[in-house]
């Protein structure tokens, strides 16, 4: 099956080029849309975390934390690293008596580049809070906590945290997770390596509550607080945070590292899973909003902002030179 192309033109020239695969499919199995690879297996990173978070609802360190759906979102986020982002993490961390030296994320800098001369304009330096996964850890750390499970080697492969991951990744994708080729994400939790339409499958299940009344209660209430509080998943001029407001409480999507997109469509039992091949944001991103062009979401792609409809290439001063589109295979 042809792949769609991502091109990236600059005047009348195709200046680059990048390839995607990818697939629409509703909970029962028929495909809605396909194109290039869909076996090809790779690593969905962060673009899964709405199943990482799974238990933090379900084990009910939620409830028992008294956790807002700002909390909830920040758990499934890639997050900027603005100060609400990380003033919420902070918060969260002292609340259960922890800091940022329990977060075994490590330290990078802002996802952008624009908080990344922020911090630099302002003389500050980056921490764990700042890393995008910030938030996720923190969910992490607070199951371990109500629990009782320890706290220090939480990514780890055999921590309790991560089999029970595993456990919920084996029921929503139909697959053994404990047979899975495994590595460590950038944040250092395990990432499982699935085929594009084995994920697509799975979303589209937990978007229409096709499991237990316990795990469809927990999905439904991450799903609806990432839409009360997109800016938490992602933040200033995201491509996730626009989708989410834009999809009104319709929508669970997310971007993973190295080109992967992993969504859910709930009123319409839709999952859907692409990846760029090279790896490109802007690949990727142009990829999905293509995608749910094609499967008949025109008006919810209308709501998003023309930057992120038509994206372009611009100089230094801001001029329009060129354009990312997506050439659809036939």
């Amino acid at each position: 099956m042809n792949p769609w192309i991502v091109e990236i033109s600059r005047g009348q020239l195709i200046e680059s080029s990048s390839v995607g695969h990818g697939i629409a499919i509703n909970a029962d199995g028929e495909t809605l849309l396909s194109f290039g690879d869909l076996k090809r297996e790779t690593f969905p990173r962060s673009a899964v975390k709405w199943v990482q978070a799974l238990e933090l609802v379900l084990s009910g360190a939620a409830d028992a934390f008294g956790l807002s759906d700002e909390h909830l979102a920040i758990a499934c986020a890639s997050h900027n690293g603005e100060q609400e982002h990380v003033t919420l993490v902070n918060q969260w961390l002292n609340q259960m008596g922890l800091d940022i030296h329990d977060l075994e994320c490590g330290v990078t800098l802002p996802f952008t580049e624009s908080m990344r001369l922020k911090l630099s304009h302002d003389h500050v330096t980056a921490n764990q809070l700042h890393h995008c996964c910030s938030g996720k850890h923190t969910g992490m750390l607070s199951v371990c906590k109500h629990v009782g499970w320890q706290t220090d080697g939480y990514t780890g492969y055999n921590h309790p945290l991560q089999a029970k991951i595993r456990e919920h990744m084996s029921l929503i994708f139909g697959v053994d997770a404990k047979t899975l080729d495994y590595a460590s994400d950038g944040c250092s939790v395990p990432t499982y390596a699935l085929p594009l339409d084995v994920m697509a499958l799975g979303f589209a299940k937990l978007g229409a509550e096709r499991f237990s009344d316990e795990l469809n209660a927990a999905a439904r209430k991450l799903r609806k607080a990432q839409a009360i509080a997109p800016f938490m998943v992602a933040g200033s001029n995201r491509l996730d945070t626009q989708l989410l407001e834009a999809g009104r409480g319709r929508l669970q999507v997310k971007m993973g590292a190295e080109g992967v997109y992993l969504g859910a469509i709930a009123d319409r039992e839709i999952g859907f899973a692409l990846k760029c091949e090279d790896g490109s944001l802007r690949g990727q991103e142009a990829l999905v909003v293509e995608l749910l062009s094609a499967i008949g979401e025109g008006d919810l792609v209308n709501r998003l902002p023309e930057s992120s409809r038509s994206p372009m290439i611009t100089t230094a001063q801001e001029e329009a030179v060129g354009r990312i589109s997506v050439r659809r295979s036939q």
